[in-house]
């Protein structure tokens, strides 16, 4: 038997997720009007990387997540190498 929710709960819930989402989005919009050129085409290249690997994995988002993952622990063993040399 499935409980019943709260439903004075889940208004309230709700009504903190769309306070937190109009913020969010406030924060966006400042963030991304504040952005040079360099930093907007930068974050465009990306985003275009992202949708061309995904094409190449055929649509195969687990495999993506998990290339991604990859390279972000290789870039995390990178940077633990430089730590260590430089507190030599």
């Amino acid at each position: 038997m499935t409980k019943k929710l709260n439903k004075r709960l889940v208004r309230q819930t709700w009504r903190g997720y769309a306070r937190a989402s109009k913020s969010i989005q406030k924060e966006r919009r400042v963030r991304l009007a504040s952005l040079t050129m360099d930093e907007a085409r930068r974050m465009f290249d990306d985003l275009h990387q992202n949708g061309d690997d995904w094409k190449r994995f055929g649509g195969d988002l687990q495999a993506l997540e998990r290339r991604r993952m990859e390279g972000k622990i290789q870039m995390r063993r990178i940077l633990d190498r430089l730590a260590q040399r430089n507190l030599k």
